[in-house]
């Protein structure tokens, strides 16, 4: 019999998903007051989930967010297995915890308590297929990110991937990168950026502005045992793109995505198939 209503788990509470309501005066929606962190699930596993862990736990330090729960790795790795059970994504999943404070009160919080929602959806190929034709790129520059080190984490502030996603659809992009206030080129709208020219590897140190991404942190720890100089304080400027040989994009749900062509300038994807080669070996002959 066929699945016809999704579940969600709010609070560790398994609802249908029209079941959940929000007050007006919800945090979240007021002030943005929180974060999310987004998983991929294959072969049984929440894939690199002791790094997610340990990107919440730093956020909510920052944040001043408390949570019993949610600093309970086994409780919600159960939560999570359970509810892509129920949703009968077996193949594999995209899952995403909404993490944002309880209470109410205006921009001083009546509670550093928090409330959580996690949900899931299902994924065609679940082990990171890397792309046949490369990306069509470019850069959006009319917002730009702060060059801080408190962006490691997913703000529900987004507004600037939502505008550059706009743009991205306005000029039939397949993906636009993101600069921060030094014109820096820092990552994408969903993903970190790599940059690979002869045998070095360029990206963007956590001080530029970027997310701290969970792939990029096992692309961190893969690279250098393939033999490549990485530089992890890279500060690539929009008239630095055409000296590339090859650019590639990663992430938690699509793993590694090659870079075909930015303006009139075409790239080579040699690096970022032996990369993702290496990486599919280290992530799930270790599951």
């Amino acid at each position: 019999m066929p699945i016809t209503s999704k579940f969600v788990c709010l609070n560790g509470r398994f609802l249908k998903e029209e079941e959940v309501t929000f007050n007006l005066k919800n945090r979240a929606f007021r002030y943005g007051d929180g974060f999310f962190e987004t998983m991929h699930y294959a072969n049984g596993e929440v894939q690199l989930f002791s790094l997610h862990q340990k990107r919440m736990k730093r956020t909510m330090d920052l944040l001043k967010l408390e949570s019993n729960i949610l600093l309970n790795p086994l409780l919600i790795h159960k939560e999570i297995i359970h509810l892509i059970n129920a949703n009968h994504y077996f193949k594999g999943a995209r899952i995403r915890i909404t993490i944002y404070r309880d209470g109410y009160g205006l921009y001083t919080p009546e509670t550093n308590q928090t409330n959580y929602l996690i949900e899931t959806w299902a994924l065609d190929q679940a082990n990171y297929p890397i792309n046949k034709q490369g990306l069509t790129i470019n850069v959006y520059s009319e917002i730009k990110k702060a060059s801080n080190n408190n962006t490691f984490y997913k703000s529900l502030d987004s507004r600037v991937s939502v505008l550059a996603s706009l743009n991205k659809k306005e000029h039939n992009l397949d993906e636009n990168l993101i600069c921060n206030t030094e014109n820096e080129i820092i990552e994408s709208i969903s993903s970190n950026v790599f940059f690979v020219k002869n045998n070095s590897i360029y990206t963007s140190s956590q001080i530029s502005g970027c997310v701290n991404g969970i792939m990029r942190e096992k692309l961190i720890e893969i690279i250098p045992h393939l033999g490549f100089e990485l530089i992890e304080d890279a500060h690539i400027k929009i008239e630095h793109i055409s000296q590339f040989d090859e650019i590639f994009l990663s992430n938690a749900i699509q793993g590694i995505q090659w870079v075909g062509a930015y303006n009139t300038k075409r790239f080579d994807n040699k690096t970022a198939k032996l990369i993702h080669k290496k990486l599919i070996t280290s992530i799930f002959n270790n599951s």
